[in-house]
């Protein structure tokens, strides 16, 4: 009896612990990095894949399932920001940028899917990664853009592509799982699918819009209890999107953007807000480091650096094609398709969901677009980074 009052030796502090050190760890690795002129959110990227099974082993592939709620919602805090930045008639009234960013991604989806067609990869996994090349990483653009306070034309332009890249390459990516239920299941199956997941996202995303405004009128974001009912707003929204087996990705950025349609008024962020999606984004990139292993990682480095490659000329080239007509000089238009590059966590989700559906064709799919987000997760972010200051946008005093 007496065994039960003391405690065991050596000491078991359970699961919580190691969590607990890692995520300091994880914080430390980012602030350092940010001592020396790096994006933290590049130390954050570090510190997860260190830890993971690539290093270190501390939390493992299955890890990801298990605390894949934190990612989602990770990601559709951030999309619903994103949407609310953007100003769809802004979007309407000056066509070129939309003619710009339509542009940009078809000449990276082209590149992306020629330079792999052309290795041999075959026709389907060079269409899944040219969808998801498409994207750029929300999570990364706008920490960093945060972390440098940056505003001004390319700034406002590089967030406005993210959320249009995001939308396309989400989109992109569910037709290519329609045509592969066409090839498995019929062609019933192959139009209904996607068709299902776009008007149930976008009903999805009014509800979560209406449902926002609704509350906003009961409580005022910027208190603790306006926190805590955006944060269950959001939490059921992945809950019920999960259940219809919807993308959690685009009903939130959908409804930041009907958000904004209905109030033109600039949404200020509120502060609690942002340190809840601080915390979380260390958190997210701590897990999602347990996705990459070596042995993954180094069977799709060839195809990833050539995709890296294909993809960074198509966002480059694009920019620097329609920029000039949409009202940016070349300096700036540069500076958007270097902005462009980071691709991260939901790149890494979307190569998942089509391993659970089809788990032969995502076991080829998924070492590519790992090797992918490993590289343009730790250097994107420093590219954009960069990117902003050279076109002096930032406020935070860095110069070039």
């Amino acid at each position: 009896m007496d065994l039960l009052i003391w405690p065991d030796w050596p000491l078991a502090p359970g699961a919580l612990f190691p969590v607990a050190v890692a995520l300091v760890l994880t914080a430390l690795v980012g602030e350092a990095g940010g001592r020396f002129g790096v994006p933290r959110v590049s130390g954050y990227a570090l510190a997860g894949l260190v830890l993971g099974p690539l290093v270190l082993g501390w939390f493992d592939t299955n890890d990801l399932a298990g605390h894949r709620l934190i990612i989602d919602f990770t990601i559709a805090l951030v999309l619903f920001e994103l949407g609310i930045r953007l100003d769809l008639r802004w979007l309407a009234a000056n066509r070129w940028v939309v003619a710009a960013s339509a542009g940009e991604m078809a000449l990276t989806f082209a590149l992306t899917y020629g330079a792999l067609w052309a290795v041999g990869t075959g026709a389907g996994i060079a269409l899944a990664v040219a969808a998801i090349a498409v994207g750029t990483s929300p999570v990364i653009l706008m920490h960093v853009s945060n972390e440098l306070r940056a505003a001004g034309q390319t700034t406002d332009r590089l967030l406005a592509l993210c959320a249009l890249n995001v939308a396309v390459s989400v989109i992109l990516l569910k037709l290519l799982v329609g045509a592969l239920h066409g090839v498995h299941s019929g062609w019933q199956l192959a139009l209904l699918h996607p068709l299902y997941l776009l008007l149930g996202s976008a009903l999805a995303g009014a509800v979560i819009a209406a449902a926002y405004l609704g509350l906003r009128k009961l409580v005022d974001p910027a208190t603790e209890q306006g926190l805590v009912a955006m944060v269950a707003l959001l939490l059921a929204a992945i809950a019920l999107l999960s259940a219809l087996r919807l993308p959690t990705a685009l009903a939130p950025l959908f409804a930041g953007a009907l958000i904004k349609w209905r109030d033109r008024r600039p949404h200020l962020w509120p502060k609690q807000f942002g340190s809840l999606g601080g915390i979380l984004v260390i958190v997210a990139f701590m897990l999602a480091g347990a996705a990459v292993t070596a042995g993954e990682l180094f069977a799709g480095a060839a195809i990833g650096l050539l995709a890296i490659a294909a993809r960074a000329l198509g966002k480059l080239g694009g920019a620097m094609a329609f920029g000039p007509p949409s009202g940016l000089d070349l300096r700036k238009s540069i500076a958007l398709g270097v902005g462009l590059m980071p691709l991260s966590m939901l790149a890494l989700l979307q190569a998942e969901d089509v391993r659970l559906l089809y788990p032969e064709f995502g076991a080829r799919l998924l070492p590519i677009v790992i090797a992918m987000t490993v590289v343009l997760g730790l250097l994107g972010p420093i590219a954009t980074r960069r990117a902003l200051i050279r076109v002096r946008e930032t406020r935070g005093g860095e110069t070039s």
